[in-house]
């Protein structure tokens, strides 16, 4: 027997792990898009105009998704297989703050040198539905910098990093098992590039693999899901905030 089999189990079982992280992520989303509809139809019938209020429209979409659908979906999997020993949580020490701001600036730079390049050669990204919303309507990046920080990174990271990442850590060396799971949650965000071009939405799928990456490896060096949660959070709230000077002229 080989010492990958003795260690990691069969090809066969790998594949099945790959298999369920692969349903986890599909049902996370999926639970997350009915209980969206539910909160439509239940706002609906108290006479909320949701879809006329773009802000109360996204808080909706953050909370049915990302604080419902990933977050219960993980949950549930980890009750019943009893699997709550995956996720590696803790109160994050010295070494953990330097990792969350480290990391965050870290990422920050490589997204600034991948820019570079991406300009360099002509690449473009498309403009996803979040970017136009805010732009049009620039107080909806400010609403969303508490949503991102709250919802969006614990539910995100808890599913990709805690769930998905912990079982294909079980299943294949670590660094494997981070680029698996960037995979997947970089395929997970196909609904933001729906309809455009694959010159555009390959390089795009490509900034969420990196991120994902360097997420990935924060949580594998601190052990502690809390560092990529902030980072994850930190990310996206500066994002929103550059969204916000854009969309009033300041920049």
């Amino acid at each position: 027997m080989s010492s990958d089999s003795a260690r990691f189990g069969s090809p066969t079982q790998r594949l099945r792990v790959v298999g369920t992280s692969l349903g986890l992520g599909v049902a996370g989303f999926l639970v997350g898009i009915v209980v969206t509809l539910l909160l439509f139809s239940l706002l609906g019938g108290l006479g909320v105009r949701v879809q006329e209020n773009i802000i109360v429209l996204y808080g909706v979409q953050i909370i049915g998704l990302q604080g419902v659908g990933l977050m219960a979906t993980s949950l549930f999997y980890f009750q019943v297989r009893d699997r709550f020993s995956l996720v590696r949580i803790g109160r994050p020490s010295l070494r953990d703050v330097g990792l969350m701001l480290g990391g965050t600036l870290g990422i920050f730079l490589l997204f600034a040198a991948i820019s570079v390049v991406y300009s360099f050669v002509g690449v473009q990204t498309p403009t996803t539905p979040i970017v136009e919303d805010g732009l049009q309507t620039p107080v909806l990046a400010l609403y969303l910098i508490p949503l991102t920080y709250l919802l969006v990174g614990p539910g995100e990271e808890l599913l990709f990093r805690g769930a998905i990442q912990g079982l294909l850590g079980e299943a294949y060396p670590s660094g494997l098992a981070v680029v698996i799971a960037s995979a997947i949650f970089a395929i997970a965000h196909a609904g933001n590039v729906i309809g455009a071009p694959l010159e555009q939405a390959v390089p795009y799928f490509l900034i969420l693999f990196v991120l994902s990456l360097v997420l990935g490896a924060l949580y594998e060096v601190s052990d502690n899901l809390l560092v990529p949660i902030f980072v994850h959070g930190t990310y996206n709230a500066v994002t929103f905030l550059q969204l916000y000077l854009r969309g009033t002229g300041v920049v």
